[in-house]
């Protein structure tokens, strides 16, 4: 049975569609115009012949007049539907539009605070995507004075599938318009089977001010963990950055001894040699490793180096290779950030962690100051960091996932970024990560105390808390509305987060510290821990805990605690 209802379309608006047809349905079945629009009588676009796979459609709306939308909802499924004007999306961002039961629904960006707040397992200051799957933060910029975000989106389902980079644009990090998507597989991945698509990669803005995208297209796939074939492309960004004017091959294969591993370029040009470099991840005969290539002109690239290659600890202990590579300048230094997918620590059972090293970068040789790596979150749900320059200051979003607990079923999307973090170093040269301040323009108000040292949290509002003093044996116990409660605890110098989905095989600890700061978030979920000035952090995702009713700091010896302050944060997406 068909329905038709009216969609208000002014002229120059376009229509996002993935669409195929619905599951159950023989080829026999199957309806013609299961998807029309009509202005008047006249149809102007129409979808007759649905495939049994996904399929991505687009309409330009360029006649006068409304448009009349008529479906067969019996016939087509269409899990991701949108409409918006590129006159003004980067303002207004996109109308998501749900087709149910006979009626649309339109969601624009004044309705997107009830849609964000409504779910109780959604955090109200990190970005997440509208709906479906997000994973790795790519492409972040700063232009034009408005912060651009592209992520790893799979936009039918909230699992993980064929990668597009889906975009959203902010003033301030916090409150981001969502935009249409950027980058697609080069082929339509579902009707081959297959995975793969548009993975990871970075923003390079050259010397002469212009801006392109490096990434690496992951061909059709059928195995995740062997025999693909990835290639890195470059793109080069409409005017308004809403889609690619030029997507050219780059780079097709690795040096001797890498494998099918060779992912996630970063960029940057290197004014010392006058040209361009870019890190790769990848594995060298069967070690995770960093390569460095070389251009003159950006698009023909040739290997120079392996900059950084791993111990075969890391080989022995499950690591295929590296993956989203970061190398920047901070302060005089250069800074390596990169990720050991698959590899598991064998003291404490957590697996894909976050390493640094810093140290100098001269004729093309990388020189740690020290040999030893730096783990940048003992939380773990903190990865495929990537780090970007604003305003005088280097920040960094990450994945909030580590595939150790999943979303509960029936949720619209999967996948948030952490925190904005301003990198820094320390004294010791170790890479430090911060809260970005903007954050503190959200805060609604100061929490009271209960009791000495326990404070009453608003209910489904963020919560940050701050110590100082000498916090050596601290605990902070926080207790939900449900019964659960997360526990973060100093004792044998060690941080130690524990959530309630933790069963003890897995500790989730720091590397030893003389604990005198602390910041804890939370959100709906999320806890970020900053401690001695982001010298260490940690990150934990639990889904079995959202609403807080108190936060306790206990201490062998409260009178060492010198200040402690709390305070709930109001949405970013409702202000």
């Amino acid at each position: 049975m068909k329905t038709r209802v009216q969609l208000s379309a002014e002229r120059g608006a376009r229509l996002e569609i993935w669409a195929r047809q619905k599951p159950g349905k023989s080829a026999a079945e199957d309806h013609v115009d299961a998807f029309v629009l009509r202005v008047g009588d006249c149809v102007v676009y129409r979808i007759a012949h649905l495939p049994p796979c996904f399929q991505f459609y687009f309409y330009t709306h360029y006649a006068a007049g409304p448009l009349t939308l008529e479906w067969d909802d019996s016939a087509i499924e269409i899990p991701l539907l949108y409409s918006f004007n590129s006159e003004n999306v980067t303002e207004k961002g996109v109308t998501f539009l749900e087709l149910r039961d006979g009626h649309v629904f339109a969601r624009p960006s004044t309705s997107w605070p009830e849609w964000y707040e409504s779910d109780t397992n959604r955090p109200q200051l990190r970005f997440s995507p509208f709906q479906a799957w997000m994973n790795d933060p790519n492409g972040i910029c700063f232009i034009d004075g408005r912060y651009h975000l592209f992520y790893q989106f799979h936009p039918v389902e909230s699992e993980w599938g064929p990668m597009h980079w889906g975009h959203a644009v902010s003033d301030d990090l916090y409150r981001w318009i969502h935009l249409p998507v950027f980058l697609h597989p080069e082929q339509n991945l579902w009707s081959l089977g297959a995975t793969g698509g548009a993975f990871s990669g970075s923003a390079f803005v050259g010397p002469d001010g212009k801006l392109s995208f490096y990434y690496t297209e992951r061909l059709p796939a059928y195995d995740l963990f062997r025999d693909y074939k990835e290639v890195q492309k470059r793109v080069l960004p409409s005017a308004d950055l809403l889609r690619p004017d030029a997507n050219k091959l780059v780079l097709v294969d690795g040096p001797s001894g890498s494998s099918h591993d060779l992912r996630d370029p970063k960029v940057w040009y290197d004014a010392a040699c006058g040209a361009y470099r870019m890190v790769l991840g990848a594995a060298i005969d069967g070690d995770p490793a960093v390569l460095l290539y070389g251009s003159e002109d950006g698009e023909d690239w040739k290997f120079l180096s392996v900059l950084y290659r791993a111990s075969e600890h890391f080989r022995q202990h499950g690591a295929r290779c590296v993956e989203c590579p970061d190398f920047f300048e901070l302060n005089g230094y250069y800074v390596l950030v990169m990720g050991f997918v698959g590899y598991t620590e064998p003291e404490t059972g957590r697996h894909n962690l976050l390493y640094a090293q810093v140290g100098t970068f001269e004729g093309d040789c990388f020189m740690p100051a020290t040999p030893a790596l730096q783990e940048l979150d003992f939380g773990t749900d903190f990865y495929a960091m990537q780090s970007f320059r604003a305003k005088d200051s280097q920040i960094a979003f990450a994945w909030l996932f580590n595939w150790e607990f999943r979303k509960p079923p029936g949720s619209p999307y999967s996948g948030e970024l952490s925190l904005p973090r301003v990198l820094g170093l320390d004294a010791e040269r170790n890479l430090t990560m911060m809260p970005e301040k903007g954050c503190q323009r959200l805060r609604a108000r100061t929490l009271p105390l209960i009791a000495p040292h326990q404070f009453a949290c608003e209910p489904r509002r963020p919560v940050e808390l701050s110590l100082e003093g000498d916090l050596d044996g601290v605990q902070i116990v926080a207790r939900g509305s449900d019964g659960e409660s997360f526990r973060l605890a100093h004792s044998a110098r060690r941080l130690e987060l524990t959530v309630a989905e933790d069963n003890g095989g897995i500790k989730y600890r720091s590397a030893p510290l003389k604990l005198e700061r602390l910041t804890l978030f939370f959100d709906r979920g999320v806890v970020e821990v900053f401690a001695n000035g982001g010298a260490v952090c940690g990150t934990r995702r639990t889904y079995k805990i959202t609403d807080l009713t108190s936060l306790e700091v206990k201490s062998a010896d409260s009178g060492r605690i010198e200040s402690y302050e709390a305070w709930s944060y109001n949405s970013a997406w409702s202000n």
